[in-house]
C-alpha cells in the first residue's frame, strides 16, 4: 500500500509539473495562475489514482486463528483434491472399486461441509487431510495405471489387491475424523449450553 502511494505521488507530481510547464512557457499564462493550475493538475491526477487503490483484504479472525482468506484457500484446495479423485475414478473399470472411491469422496465431502458450519474445525483437522487426501489421490491414481495395463503379472495384481485394501482403510480414517469432528462439535455446545443454565441460575430466570 504504500509503495501504491509513493507512485501514486510520483505521477500526480508529473502530471502536475507538466500542467505548469505548459501553462507557463507554452501558453503564457501568469506564473501565479499556472502555479494554481498546475497544483489542482496535481490534486485532480492524485485523487483520479487513489480511487483507484487496492483495497487492503480483511483480515479478521472467524475464530481460532481461522480467517476467511485461510477457509476460502482451504476449500478450495479441498474441491481441486475431490475432483482429482473423481476424474481418477472415472477412469476405473472395476464398479466395486468406483463405490470405494465413492464413499470416500462422500466422507471428504461432508468433513468439508462442517468446515463451512465451523471454520473452527479447519485447525484440528488440517494436518491429516493434508496427508491422508494426497496417499488417497496417490493411491487411486496408481491403481487407475495399474489396472489399464494389458499385461496382469502376479506383481500387479498383488499391488492391486493391497491398494484396495488400503482404500477401505482410508475410507475407516476419514470416517473417524468425520465422527471426531462432530464429537467436538457437540462437546462445544453442550458446554455452551452448561454456560447459559448457569448464568440463568445466577440470575434466577431458570
Amino acid at each position: 500500500m504504500r509503495n501504491f502511494t509513493n507512485i501514486t505521488g510520483l505521477i500526480s507530481g508529473v502530471i502536475g509539473a507538466t500542467g505548469f510547464l505548459v501553462l507557463f512557457f507554452f501558453l503564457g499564462i501568469p506564473l501565479l495562475t499556472s502555479l494554481l493550475l498546475g497544483l489542482a493538475c496535481f490534486g485532480g491526477a492524485w485523487l483520479f489514482i487513489y480511487a483507484f487503490r487496492p483495497k487492503p483484504r480483511m483480515q479478521f479472525d472467524i475464530g481460532a486463528g481461522i480467517t476467511p482468506q485461510l477457509l476460502e484457500t482451504t476449500m478450495k484446495e479441498g474441491g481441486e483434491k475431490v475432483k482429482a479423485l473423481v476424474d481418477c475414478a472415472n477412469d476405473i473399470k472395476d464398479p466395486a472399486i468406483r463405490a470405494k472411491i465413492a464413499r470416500i469422496i462422500d466422507v471428504i465431502k461432508r468433513i468439508f461441509g462442517n468446515f463451512e458450519k465451523d471454520p473452527k474445525d479447519i485447525k484440528q483437522a488440517k494436518q491429516f487431510l493434508a496427508y491422508y487426501l494426497d496417499t488417497s489421490i496417490k493411491i487411486v491414481r496408481k491403481y487407475r495405471d495399474l489396472s489399464q495395463q494389458n499385461v496382469r503379472s502376479p506383481e500387479i495384481a498383488a499391488t492391486l489387491a493391497k491398494a484396495e485394501l488400503m482404500l477401505d482403510s482410508i475410507e475407516k480414517a476419514f470416517e473417524k475424523q468425520h465422527a471426531r469432528l462432530l464429537r467436538d462439535d457437540a462437546m462445544e455446545l453442550d458446554t455452551e449450553i452448561q454456560t447459559l443454565e448457569k448464568t440463568f441460575n445466577a440470575e434466577d430466570l431458570k
